[in-house]
């Protein structure tokens, strides 16, 4: 089995770490490919300070120095027995926030997707504050400065962390295609974090794909979840949006816990069996990997 993850925080969590030490991280390049990972998508992750543009020019940076192939168009997208690759992400546009117009100089950096924001306010848009009340403001016009940058880019949209109006306004107002990298039903569990099914289903029915996160909480709304939490989150996916718009975004090294049995790429054959026990080999191997790779072929220049 090959594996394909849509979002990981390692870039934020290696960045101040010696080399040495990336192997005690989820998901490190060098553990992934050993694990039969065929493609990962690395996230700019900032915090809300002063530091952010730095912070992302330094995980930048780092992206570009990993001696990995690089996917910066569909041609770079790996074949299914191909090469394993990276790609670049921006989780939201804190590091230029209120000056769309430096989406280019990222895109420059090999940037092919973003969010708006991640999980609090920006200039662009509102995210999806985790329980706190929501101001209910969608895409602000700047916000939309932004959209029109990405589609002429030939971005990716990516509306995890992005609250309930502002993904009814990227439906409206964006025309690339629209994925959710690491979010899970709200079905499981109502918090604006994870998607109605109105949302999923929109999804789908663009093209998209939303990966599984692991995120115990996001998974059962409890403190406590297995392998077969995300298997049962991924069956619903499958129900509401089809077989071929689900697949897996870990959210590796950005979760304070995670399910029982797994603790990083080495245990992904456990949620590989889990898989093929619970879809069959063919279905299961479109979950793993399969999806993400033609959603990507299907939507970068």
């Amino acid at each position: 089995m090959r594996y394909a993850d849509g979002h990981s925080d390692f870039l934020n969590r290696a960045i101040d770490l010696p080399e040495k030490d990336w192997e005690k991280l989820a998901s490190s390049p060098e553990k992934l490919k050993r694990n039969g990972y065929i493609m990962q998508i690395y996230a700019i992750y900032t915090s809300s300070d002063s530091l952010s543009t730095k912070s992302a020019l330094r995980q930048a940076q780092l992206f570009r120095k990993l001696k990995y192939p690089k996917i910066l168009s569909k041609d770079d997208v790996p074949e299914d027995n191909g090469e394993f690759s990276i790609m670049l992400a921006l989780e939201g546009l804190l590091p230029i926030d209120g000056y769309p117009e430096l989406l280019y100089v990222f895109h420059d950096l090999g940037v092919r997707m973003a969010s708006l924001v991640w999980s609090r306010i920006n200039s662009f848009a509102d995210g999806s504050l985790f329980g706190k009340p929501t101001t209910g403001r969608g895409i602000t016009p700047v916000g939309e400065e932004a959209l029109k940058i990405m589609e002429e880019l030939g971005w990716i949209l990516d509306i995890s962390h992005l609250n309930d109006e502002g993904v009814k306004d990227v439906f409206k107002k964006f025309n690339g295609t629209i994925v959710a990298t690491h979010s899970n039903p709200r079905h499981f569990c109502d918090i604006e974090r994870n998607l109605p099914d109105e949302f999923m289903q929109e999804i789908a029915k663009r093209g998209g794909i939303m990966g599984v996160n692991y995120s115990v909480k996001f998974l059962t709304c409890s403190d406590n979840a297995s392998i077969r939490d995300i298997v049962k989150n991924l069956e619903y996916m499958v129900k509401i949006m089809g077989e071929d718009a689900v697949g897996l975004g870990s959210d590796a090294d950005g979760l304070p816990k995670y399910p029982d049995g797994f603790d990083g790429a080495d245990d992904i054959h456990k949620i590989g069996e889990a898989l093929v026990e619970a879809f069959g080999n063919d279905l299961a191997e479109k979950i793993a990997y399969k999806n993400w790779l033609r959603v990507l072929r299907n939507s970068l220049s």
